[in-house]
């Protein structure tokens, strides 16, 4: 018989034992492997959506939160500023590009945006159908790749959206959207926002301003605002002067895209620490347990090792085949693993964009986890080491003797 043979009678005798081990390094592995994904996966994902943005120019209060509702469409606005205080820092000489948006509605729970056309500019957003909006032509809309195909939208379509950032809102029915483009999949969060020429946003509650709080209409459109203007620099004096002049600008703030998504990821590593030691707590255990397991196996077929010696088996082939056992048991827990944290991984990841949230990309089956099984079977080989040295010293004569 084989010594692979032999190795898998030696599990098949105790399978439910193997079985239990085997799936708490899976666990172990799988909690790791998750978090390693959707870590990866996020990552991917603010570079994807922060499209070398440099600074956001916003409404007083949390920086991470303006950055949050604006780049990424994961907050409510921090408020909104007035439009000339926009131009002002639109025509600074230091900035290279920047584009206006303005939140306040959705549509189905995706973001109904009010930009310019150059905002597509930002992602490499390209046309699958349809055109962009002629400038200043409210009430006209592009939409992004993901709206267009959970929603079965199409060019021509009429719909009207709520108020709010979530559902639940008034429906603004008053003030229809028309599509008139449909945008190729980028990857990046143009993807799930229905964007829209500014003035719609502005005549859309204007309407509201004029109804509910008894403006006329010249004094709504005098008031004009906009919620943030995102920008690029012509140059890296840009991000020293910039931040400051607007820091002196009465009741705005200018955040730093980078500094803030790096706050947020030192925010989720928190949790993903914990997560991640209960995972390397349950490889530790799933290490004890083999060890444990192989102990006591190695003790119940002393009879039989030294069986194998007597005909002719040398030490080196009774420690291969309690190896093999944690090898292979190592293996399959790892393979097991893998498997299960890239399952979790892709289930988190499609409800991440159930509500227009961070639709998260799992990356694909890679090094890091052929390193991760790999750590697997270094585990059962590890546990099996001590086992392994008491089959080698088994003592034929005196076993069979005393046997």
């Amino acid at each position: 018989m084989t010594g692979f043979k032999l190795v898998l009678a030696f599990i098949g005798r105790r399978p439910l034992t193997w079985a239990f081990h085997a799936l708490t390094l899976a666990l172990g592995v799988a909690v790791i492997t998750a978090l390693l994904l959707l870590s990866e996966g996020l990552s991917r994902r603010f570079d994807r959506d922060l499209a070398h943005i440099d600074l956001v120019v916003g409404a007083k209060g949390s920086p991470l939160q303006l950055i949050l509702s604006t780049v990424f469409a994961l907050d409510n606005a921090t408020g909104n500023i007035p439009l000339q205080t926009a131009e002002a820092v639109e025509h600074h000489p230091l900035v290279k590009f920047a584009v206006p948006v303005s939140l306040g509605d959705n549509y189905q729970g995706y973001r109904i945006l009010g930009t310019w056309p150059s905002y597509g500019e930002l992602y490499g957003a390209e046309l699958a159908q349809g055109r962009w909006w002629p400038a200043n032509t409210p009430m006209e809309t592009v939409i992004g790749s993901e709206v267009a195909r959970k929603f079965h939208m199409h060019l021509g379509q009429v719909f009207a959206g709520w108020h709010g950032l979530t559902m639940g809102g008034e429906l603004h029915a008053d003030t229809p959207y028309t599509v008139v483009g449909i945008l190729k999949p980028t990857g990046a969060i143009i993807d799930r926002l229905v964007l829209t020429d500014i003035s719609s946003v502005w005549k859309v509650h204007e309407h509201e301003a004029v109804k509910e709080e008894g403006l006329t209409p010249d004094e709504a459109s005098a008031h004009r605002q906009v919620t943030a203007v995102l920008i690029k620099y012509k140059s890296t004096l840009g991000a020293i002067i910039l931040p400051n002049m607007v820091k002196a600008m009465p009741d705005i703030q200018a955040a730093v895209p980078a500094m803030e998504t790096a706050r947020l990821v030192t925010l989720l590593g928190t949790g993903a620490d914990v997560l991640r030691g209960f995972g390397l707590g349950l490889l530790g255990l799933s290490a004890l347990g083999f060890f444990v397991a192989l102990f006591a196996a190695v003790n119940q077929r002393h009879r039989e090792l030294a069986l194998l010696r007597a005909l002719g088996a040398r030490p080196g082939r009774l420690f291969a085949l309690v190896a093999g056992e944690g090898l292979l048991l190592g293996l399959i827990g790892g393979l097991a693993g893998v498997a299960l944290g890239r399952g979790a991984a892709m289930i988190a990841a499609a409800a991440s964009s159930d509500t227009g949230g961070p639709a998260l990309a799992v990356p694909a089956f890679g090094a890091a986890e052929l390193t991760i099984v790999a750590a697997a079977v270094l585990l059962g080989f590890l546990a099996s080491i001590l086992p392994g040295l008491m089959a080698y010293r088994v003592n034929p004569a005196q076993t069979l003797q005393t046997g």
